[in-house]
């Protein structure tokens, strides 16, 4: 069992069963984990990461593996008809920093 960030490499086999062979997963982990942590709000000195910070690293990773296969076309059906995916960078985001309500929204 390998740490790559905030997971686990046997964890994310579990979550992840289409996931690279190492050593391409481990460089896919530690890029996704570089740019989630620069993204994220900083932890505190010992705070263990949260399971949201784990599954935005998780997304990240997937992300930059489909952009890597596919370029930014990836999506899924006959040619013609293809169904563009949403980029999981954009859920990995909300993950990190979720949006907060505004309070002063409807004010005005």
């Amino acid at each position: 069992m390998a740490v790559v960030g905030w997971l686990e490499t046997d964890d994310i086999l579990d979550r992840w069963p289409d996931a690279p062979d190492d050593p391409e997963l481990s460089a896919i982990l530690t890029a996704a984990h570089e740019q989630c942590d620069a993204y994220a709000p900083p932890l505190e000195t010992g705070a263990e990461p949260t399971e949201s910070m784990r599954l935005a690293q998780l997304l990240q990773a997937q992300h930059l593996w489909a952009r890597k296969r596919a370029g930014n076309g990836e999506g899924f059906g006959p040619e013609g008809y293809m169904v563009q995916t949403y980029p999981l960078v954009m859920e990995s985001r909300a993950l990190l920093r979720p949006k907060r309500g505004n309070p002063f929204l409807g004010v005005l």
